[in-house]
């Protein structure tokens, strides 16, 4: 039996235990204990958990706004318990979720967290080909590199309110065309463009709906003053429980993502679950995802062309892009995806004995 500890701060993606059901189902020789925080006598000192897979760096030094000096700190400790670690024979291993910090906190502190993780790491996990060769580019790793890519959501949500019933419920008539974008909105998502390019457009017929979280006043207040009362705009600034997700998934016709910056996307392996095609842009890791046009469309920042895309988007065939959707996502299932990561967890020891 090999004992493996991951470490993740974040609460509300469930992608850490998805990940940790994936690898026990895969290899029940594997055991997987989550925790938020890596103390010493209980965690470090532990004998009997051999590798450590962590997740968001960034997250575990600095978890909300946090002040310079308590962050610098909070690394300095984090890089030396991890060098403890690696001493004493445990492996580390870490999924590549972010470059950079979404926020663009401390950057400095950011780019020290990834240079000694891609440096030190006796593996990475990365979701994507765009994101190991970001990884080579910018920091020079390529050796002990591993593509295994993000699971989908498939029955993780609610599925059982139908396409009629979601809009009844959320107040939408049957024959508007509706465009989504679900999740929590952050700045680097670039909704202020998207509903601009919204407005611009003056698509017939169709609605933007929009709901998550707003954590961040200043952002909050501009989306409301771009949106205003528009008849055609819905913004539900709010956390979305989970059982509710179904239903702005299902009243949907198309997923939007139009973010600024992504290494990974598991809001459109969300949109995929469902069974909804995406509209995102031709950055990072999107490309890779939709193929040739075959699970949505593909805008480009530089030319300005999203409200282009949004309207060319009536014209998909939806019910065909859609089940190619919900086929990609279903080809990445959990246990496959332990299965891999299972394989490479060994491989570690493997290699290290041959060495």
């Amino acid at each position: 039996m090999m004992h493996l500890l991951f470490l993740s701060r974040v609460r509300l993606n469930p992608y850490v235990a998805l990940l940790a059901r994936g690898i026990e189902e895969a290899d029940p020789r594997l055991r997987v204990a989550i925790h938020r925080h890596l103390s010493w006598p209980r965690i470090l000192l532990d004998p009997r958990w051999r590798i450590l897979h962590l997740h968001w760096i960034e997250l575990l030094y600095t978890y909300g706004p946090t002040p310079y000096e308590r962050a610098a700190q909070e690394l300095d400790v984090l890089l030396r318990k991890l060098a403890y670690v690696q001493r004493h024979g445990r492996k580390i291993v870490y999924t590549v979720h972010n470059l950079n910090h979404h926020e663009g906190q401390h950057p400095d502190l950011n780019q020290h967290a990834n240079r000694w993780i891609f440096a030190h790491a006796d593996l990475l996990h990365v979701h994507n080909h765009f994101a190991a060769e970001q990884v080579a580019k910018q920091y020079g790793r390529t050796e002990g590199v591993v593509v295994i890519p993000h699971g989908n959501y498939i029955d993780v949500y609610p599925q059982d309110v139908s396409r009629e019933e979601a809009r009844r419920r959320l107040q939408i008539p049957s024959d508007r065309f509706v465009y989504l974008c679900l999740g929590q909105m952050r700045p680097y998502k670039g909704l202020d463009e998207l509903i601009a390019a919204f407005l611009r457009r003056h698509i017939s017929d169709a609605l933007l709906l929009l709901a998550g979280q707003i954590t961040d006043d200043a952002y909050a207040q501009r989306l409301q003053q771009l949106a205003g009362d528009h008849p055609d705009i819905r913004l539900f600034p709010q956390y979305i429980p989970p059982e509710d997700i179904q239903l702005f998934c299902n009243a949907a016709d198309i997923c939007v993502l139009p973010y600024r910056d992504a290494t990974t996307s598991g809001a459109a392996l969300l949109a995929f679950s469902f069974g909804k095609p995406i509209i995102a842009p031709a950055i990072g890791p999107f490309p890779e995802l939709l193929g040739d046009n075959e699970r949505g469309l593909l805008f480009h920042p530089q030319q300005h062309d999203l409200g282009n895309v949004l309207q060319a988007a009536r014209n998909l065939p939806l019910d065909k892009i859609g089940k190619a959707a919900r086929a990609f996502a279903e080809a990445r299932d959990w246990r496959t995806i332990g299965a891999q990561l299972s394989n490479a967890y060994r491989a570690l020891f493997t290699d290290s004995i041959k060495g």
